[in-house]
């Protein structure tokens, strides 16, 4: 089979390997660089610059553990900042090219666009390169939306997409959007010594968690000096000679140096030539797909940012492993999505999978919930990382593991253990019998599994087997 892959980011890459490895001779398109915007101008890099961050916090909490330096207050050095981040993005993309030299994966650099059903023209350098396919995936990813009331010159007001681009540490810098992007972002310029005014349109920061989840954040936040304004929903941005001004619905101006936009994403599909094979679009401007990521032409499936829903490279790389597997009829039972986890990298950090008690309140669904709070846990204690909390959801009638949410100290690996709960239908008798390290991190939520177990045999009197006692303070 021939399969054309439009986009090299994590959806495209994994397609491609998945395609070769069914014996398909495939064809990998992509103009910016292997790894698209994830490993070049989004996730990779931005998670490079907030451990600048973590770097800054540790120092911050060194003399806890005895440590004093002689030479006064670290400071951020923007460019080197930005080189690093920018070389870290580069080894990564190499290391995705590298991978698949080792198969038969045709690439391409230059841009693809259908012509007809079963045919892309791809614009190179200087000239156009025909292709002809028997399955196409589209994975061009999404860009940051740049709304229209803005005026972005790049310089005073940005996006997301020109972090990269900076050279200096803005006095004053704005952040338009709450969310996990907007959150990030106010971490690692606060961190680097800005004034941050973080805005969310919302009556919390990171509205997509838990009002309790993203208190913890808030709480940490307005202790390090983030200002933060809710309910400033924004009509105007303007910039002038010697800074910006953004302007509320409510009539609220607020004033800096420079504004960063962080609000959303949207879908790459101008420009590719959908309409010459009918692909149809939702309101969003996204790329509508059943549950096997299959378009409404025949023969063109979607996956990853382009398709909208979850915008994270774990879920993209899951849906172009899968479009791949159903063309070459691997796999019969659709994708689920419901139980990939996702992590902020604020500082506490959090981590989410599965049900939510807002969804789980929504949906009218009972659910019994267990939180416990890190204060005492010795790794955390160790470290001087106290703050943060597990939250755990489970169905009352079965102890099963429908979600869980943790704030706090490396949040970011532990979700993975509840993700594997989440995902096999695991029950919290499972979890709270499991062994674990001491001192460690995972010892919280182990102890979170056994309250949950214990909660449930109070209320069902159910005879369930005890954990064996864990460490004072775990």
């Amino acid at each position: 089979m021939r399969y054309v892959i439009l986009g090299g980011g994590p959806s495209g890459y994994a397609a491609a390997t998945a395609a070769h490895a069914l014996g398909g001779e495939v064809t990998l398109i992509e103009d910016r660089g292997l790894g698209g915007s994830c490993t070049l101008t989004d996730a990779i890099p931005s998670k490079t610059l907030l451990s600048t961050a973590t770097v800054l916090a540790a120092i911050d909490r060194a003399d806890q553990s005895g440590v004093s330096f002689d030479h006064g207050k670290p400071h951020v050095d923007m460019l080197r900042t930005i080189a690093h981040a920018r070389w870290v993005a580069t080894h990564q993309s190499r290391g995705i090219r590298d991978r698949l030299a080792e198969t038969s994966v045709r690439t391409i650099h230059g841009r693809g666009r259908i012509a007809a059903p079963g045919r892309v023209m791809v614009a190179c350098d200087g000239y156009d390169q025909e292709v002809e396919y028997d399955t196409l995936l589209v994975s061009t990813g999404a860009s940051p939306w740049q709304p229209s009331f803005a005026e972005i010159d790049h310089e005073r007001v940005f996006t997301t997409r020109e972090v990269l681009d900076r050279r200096e540490t803005p006095d004053h810098l704005i952040v338009v959007g709450a969310g996990a992007t907007g959150c990030e972002y106010a971490e690692f310029y606060a961190s680097s010594g800005s004034q941050v005014t973080l805005l969310s349109a919302r009556g919390q920061v990171l509205p997509a968690e838990d009002e309790d989840v993203a208190e913890l954040v808030q709480e940490a936040f307005l202790a390090r000096g983030i200002e933060i304004q809710m309910h400033a929903r924004i009509v105007e941005i303007d910039a002038h000679e010697d800074g910006v001004a953004v302007r509320a619905e409510d009539g609220r101006v607020f004033r800096g140096t420079h504004a960063i936009i962080c609000m959303g994403q949207r879908a790459n599909t101008a420009a590719l030539g959908l309409d010459a094979v009918g692909v149809e679009l939702d309101d969003r401007g996204a790329i509508v797909v059943d549950g096997h990521l299959r378009t409404s032409a025949p023969g063109v499936y979607a996956a990853g940012d382009v398709a909208g829903g979850m915008m994270l490279a774990s879920t993209g790389a899951m849906q172009g492993r899968h479009a791949a597997l159903h063309a070459f009829g691997a796999v019969e039972a659709p994708l689920r999505l419901e139980n990939v986890a996702w992590t902020i990298f604020t500082r506490p950090e959090v981590a989410t999978v599965g049900l939510t008690e807002t969804t789980a309140a929504r949906e009218a669904r009972t659910v019994d919930v267990t939180k416990h709070y890190l204060g005492a846990n010795p790794r955390g204690v160790i470290s001087g990382w106290r703050e943060g909390m597990i939250k755990l959801l489970t169905d009352p009638a079965t102890g099963t593991l429908l979600g869980g949410s943790i704030v706090g100290y490396r949040a970011s690996e532990m979700i993975a253990t509840v993700a594997l709960a989440v995902n096999e239908g695991l029950n919290v008798e499972t979890l709270a019998n499991t062994g674990v390290v001491t001192p460690s991190m995972s010892e919280s939520l182990q102890r979170a599994a056994e309250r949950a177990m214990n909660r449930r045999i109070s209320q069902t009197g159910d005879g369930i087997a005890l954990p064996q006692t864990q460490p004072l303070g775990a």
